[in-house]
């Protein structure tokens, strides 16, 4: 067994292929229920770091398999409790499973990942602050953490495009995503690109994740 284990969603899924020395579990599509029960179920003793990286506040149901599926219900809960409620509700249970997992290992890292604004500004944007608050409330708590952040610059997600009409991105990031026809759909998904790039896959690229592996080795 490796000493440092890196778990999270799909965002961390290409880094084994840039450093082997250490151990990963990836789970497309999923979010914090699942990393908790993972390393509620597994044998995770032997390691002496486990690093979490974090998935979006949407996803954070024990039956998560879909993020559109979680959005829509998300949108159902904006629709019965309006959407400031609905979201703060969503972060307080997102915040008190981080409190689970911390729980599970005398020395576990979390860590925002961010790229196109994910996952606190994509696929909701909880606000032009919310990563800022959010690590405010990791320290608070006392919480390990990192922090990496390409969000407004181009160059870092998978798939991106240089889009020199303004008018043109401004309409395409407003209609986003193109193959939702539910206006309230387009209205709560966010992406958060920087103006002239277009983001059409944000998932981390070899660069970002290249980085982020020499920020977790500096801890490890």
């Amino acid at each position: 067994m490796k000493k440092t284990l890196i778990t999270g969603c799909s965002w961390i899924q290409e880094m084994y292929k840039y450093n082997s020395k250490f151990d990963y579990a990836s789970f497309g599509g999923q979010g914090l229920w699942k990393i908790y029960n993972h390393l509620r179920e597994g044998n995770i003793e032997g390691y002496e770091t486990i690093i979490v990286q974090l998935p979006a506040p949407v996803r954070n149901h024990p039956n998560c398999t879909s993020t559109t599926d979680r959005f829509n219900n998300f949108l159902d809960s904006i629709k019965k409790s309006g959407e400031q409620k609905a979201s703060k509700t969503q972060l307080d249970n997102y915040k008190q499973k981080i409190l689970d997992i911390n729980l599970l290992h005398k020395n576990i890292y979390f860590f925002l990942y961010n790229v196109g604004g994910y996952p606190l500004r994509h696929p909701y944007d909880f606000g032009e602050n919310a990563n800022k608050d959010f690590i405010n409330w990791l320290k608070e708590n006392n919480l390990n953490h990192l922090h990496l952040s390409f969000e407004n610059q181009a160059g870092y997600g998978v798939k991106e495009k240089f889009e020199p009409d303004l008018e043109f991105w401004e309409y395409y990031h407003k209609e986003n995503p193109h193959n939702r026809s539910d206006k309230q759909f387009k209205k709560y998904w966010s992406i958060i690109a920087p103006k002239n790039t277009i983001i059409f896959d944000p998932h981390p690229n070899k660069k970002a994740d290249i980085l982020a592996l020499e920020l977790i080795s500096k801890i490890t």
